[in-house]
């Protein structure tokens, strides 16, 4: 017997002949699904139970495509994808080749945008509704938004321009951060469903006597209302402030009610202009461990089902991090902010530790970044960490406020280089090239556990902006320098490093002669390093990072300030977005595994 998945694989369009009841079954199923597949690839599990009945909802309702839906941020959307054609390839999410843990319009025409940032929803889906409206279409345009997306300036900027348009958007904030008690639930789902019905548009009067129907609290409304058209919307509902940006504003209700979702979403749909509706939803429902530890959930590795272990404890190089400024935390007197990354950047210890001196903003990588260059005017040591993909979306702070007022800012990028799983959206090799463009910037690229506290410890002596980045994959403990007069000399920074030294490793003992230096600080490069510049002929630079402006660009760059001309050749990856996959398939598939070093460095060495 087929489940109801497997019809809609076979004919997305099914849904539609749903019952309430195999509505409710199907919202089963896709849990299920998405508990069994997430246990054993790992992904984004929490926010993707909290929403399952919105989507199935949407998808019930609308008629997708030409009808869209455009999710805010990309990592709630797997019921989506099982709605639409991938169930039977949902067992690779998030593998090389596989299903992508974000929307990706290669993989369905209804995935419109690549999107793995928050605050993007709201913008784009004003830009697809003009033309729509001009060209006098009825596609209907619905915005998925997550809380956390409301602490992200470019939502507000979103919203403030959605409201002046007038254009025809529903906007669904997704609101798994607050519960809703029987009362206010109830009371909330009743006016919502009330002030959405086309039998609304009525006089004073008729709007007295519906109110007055509402069991036992109808009367009390009425008699305390002097404005009954303000006060049915605003008496007890927390929407004045959509509703001042010229956004109708309902709810909220029950988001995890996939009855309450039918009820109201219809009516809204048919109402012309901008309006939200507030859904209160349970981060992790269905599954009880992720119910009641979300942050835990939220993004995690194969776990085992039944207990909720993870499968696979890996520390990573910013739980490390994370423990050396609690260690320092407990002598030095410093900051530590960041951008809804608590646990995921590893500080959640300094935290507990140092509640008065952490501070989490929210989604709001640009505030945090003008926020520690506020504290740090003080005289104050601050650190910020921030995920390389997201530091992308800071960089005028990290230019303006920060590097072009010469504050003693350290920047902690974590993630940098490649990230397993995450797709294009997430992959942290950029950072180099953007940053040291910037004048009067400091930026280390740690190769080992040892150099990651030794740097740590120097950067709270600076008196200037400090970078410093490292992987999500632990670091190893040590990597060493070989000095054997070789012909060539290796030089690579951060997480390459140790790869690197393996390979170089493996030529020697076949007899080649080669020499090799781990590079920490890229700018200004060690004038140890430099000086090294001026005893090779030939020299190669292996990094996890773009080529276009990376670390071999700056060799280049300072051979040719010296008037040196060695010949060069740089290792690293090349102009193009990186696809989805775990680390060691990527670094592969770019030759830039120890096997494919060795090929490259032989194939150059043999040219001398």
């Amino acid at each position: 017997m087929s489940t109801l998945l497997e019809k809609i694989n076979q004919s997305p369009g099914a849904i539609k002949q749903f019952t309430r009841q195999q509505l409710e079954q199907l919202s089963q199923e896709i849990r299920n699904e998405i508990i069994n597949v997430v246990s054993s690839n790992g992904g984004h599990l929490a926010s993707n139970l909290g929403i399952v009945e919105i989507t199935v909802a949407l998808h019930y309702i609308l008629n997708i495509p030409p009808d869209r839906i455009i999710f805010d941020v990309g990592h709630q959307t797997y019921s989506h994808k099982l709605l639409t054609g991938r169930f039977s390839q949902f067992s690779t999410l998030r593998k090389y080749k596989g299903v992508s843990g974000f929307p990706n319009p290669e993989e369905s025409e209804t995935d419109l945008f690549l999107i793995g940032h928050a605050g993007t929803a709201i913008s784009a889906a004003l830009g697809l509704q003009t033309i729509e409206e001009r060209n006098k279409g009825k596609t209907k345009t619905v915005v998925v938004i997550g809380d956390g997306s409301l602490t992200n300036g470019v939502t507000f900027e979103g919203l403030n321009n959605l409201g002046s348009s007038g254009k025809d958007i529903l906007v669904i904030l997704n609101d798994n951060n607050f519960s809703i008690s029987r009362t206010r639930g109830a009371l909330s789902y009743y006016l919502t469903k009330l002030v959405t019905m086309p039998a609304l548009i009525k006089s004073k009067e008729e709007i007295k006597e519906i109110i007055e129907k509402i069991p036992a609290i109808g009367e009390q409304i009425v008699k305390l209302s002097k404005d009954l058209e303000q006060k049915t919307k605003h008496l007890i509902i927390p929407g004045v402030f959509f509703e001042k940006l010229g956004i109708q504003y309902f709810g909220p209700i029950d988001g995890n009610d996939i009855n309450q979702i039918l009820d109201v979403l219809p009516n809204l749909l048919n109402q012309q202009g901008p309006k939200i509706l507030h859904a209160i939803t349970k981060k992790g429902k269905g599954y009880i461990p992720a119910e009641k530890n979300p942050e835990k959930y939220h993004s995690i590795g194969p776990f085992n089902i039944e207990t909720g272990e993870v499968l696979i404890n890996t520390t990573s190089t910013g739980t490390f991090v994370g423990k050396i400024l609690e260690k320092y935390g407990e002598k030095y007197d410093f900051y530590v902010i960041t951008s809804a990354m608590e646990y995921g950047l590893g500080f959640d210890g300094f935290a507990k530790k140092f509640p008065d001196r952490f501070f989490d903003v929210g989604i709001a990588e640009s505030h945090s970044l003008i926020f520690a260059g506020g504290i740090a005017k003080t005289g104050k040591k601050v650190f910020v960490g921030i995920y390389s993909t997201f530091l992308q979306r800071a960089y005028d702070q990290v230019f303006h406020d920060v590097c072009l007022q010469n504050l003693p800012v350290v920047i902690l990028v974590d993630r940098a280089g490649i990230v397993s799983g995450d797709g294009p959206t997430h992959q942290g090799i950029y950072d180099l090239a953007f940053l040291r463009s910037i004048p009067g910037i400091t930026i280390f690229c740690p190769y080992s556990l040892k150099n990651i506290e030794e740097v740590l410890q120097q950067s709270l002596n600076y008196q200037t902006p400090v970078v410093i980045r490292y992987p999500r994959d632990l670091l190893p403990e040590d990597v060493q320098e070989i000095k054997n007069n070789g012909k060539i000399l290796c030089l690579s920074p951060g997480s390459m490093a140790e790869i690197a030294y393996q390979a170089c490793m493996f030529l020697n003992q076949q007899g080649l002669q080669i020499d090799f230096m781990p590079v920490s600080r890229i700018c200004p490069l060690e004038e140890n390093v430099e000086n090294m510049l001026l005893s090779y002929k030939k020299i190669i630079t292996c990094e996890e990072t773009m080529l276009a402006g990376g670390f071999g660009s700056l060799i280049l760059e300072i051979c040719n300030q010296k008037k040196l001309s060695p010949e060069i050749l740089r290792i690293g990856i090349p102009d193009t977005f990186v696809e989805t996959g775990s680390r060691e398939e990527l670094l592969k598939n770019f030759n830039l595994d120890k096997g494919g070093i060795i090929e490259k460095v032989k194939n150059f060495y043999e040219n001398i």
